[in-house]
């Protein structure tokens, strides 16, 4: 699994790369430690408040790196509405980008900032692609393009469980799914976490 959400750090040219399911913040975010250590800067971009510290430095600690270098090389902004993250992936992550040289965004709980049911659904919609349309524009001019996400995976042969996004936003995070490339899925079973990589190299 290790190897796999590594993979999805470093999607093909153009593309976005996805992780999702249970437990898909803390392996991104630990897997993320690498590039750090490799002194590569990156920004990322958190819309459901899981950004968590912790994972990355005691990742680089258990990779014998100094946690507190690593960290040093991550710019964090929080969105907590869909609007803010349409302005932050718009506007301000291009420009973030840049001013820090880096070449790896990662972006936390996209679908998430959409679960406010006062935003009317064809807002919502409008929203969403002006969203994906950044990031692609991103993925296009190099920038290795990660979404990270909790909502669940299609179980197996079923359709994919958004979490805490509303029914009529499921959509979303099942295009989300449909097109990151190469994606990690997450899922707890009976028997434990498993998980399912789909498409890349």
């Amino acid at each position: 699994m290790e190897r796999a959400s590594s993979l999805c750090l470093s999607p093909p040219p153009g593309k976005m790369a996805g992780i999702f399911g249970d437990g898909a913040c803390g392996l991104a975010l630990r897997a993320l430690a690498v590039p750090l250590l490799r002194a590569e800067a990156v920004v990322a971009v958190d819309g459901a408040n899981r950004f968590d510290p912790y994972e990355i430095s005691n990742a680089a600690r258990a990779r014998g790196g100094d946690a507190a270098e690593a960290l040093s090389r991550v710019r964090v902004s929080r969105a907590f509405t869909c609007h803010q993250m349409e302005a932050l992936l718009s506007r301000r992550l291009p420009e973030a980008l840049s001013r820090f040289d880096a070449r790896l965004a990662l972006v936390l709980g996209l679908p998430e900032t959409f679960t406010d049911a006062d935003v009317p659904y064809a807002e919502a919609c409008r929203v969403f692609r002006n969203c994906l349309s950044a990031l692609r524009r991103l993925a296009r001019a190099g920038t290795r393009v990660v979404l990270v996400g909790k909502g669940g995976p299609p179980a197996r042969g079923g359709p994919p469980a958004v979490g805490p996004v509303p029914v009529d936003r499921t959509g979303f995070f099942r295009y989300l799914v449909r097109t990151a490339d190469p994606v990690l899925l997450l899922r707890r079973e009976e028997c434990g976490l498993t998980w399912e990589l789909r498409g890349g190299p």
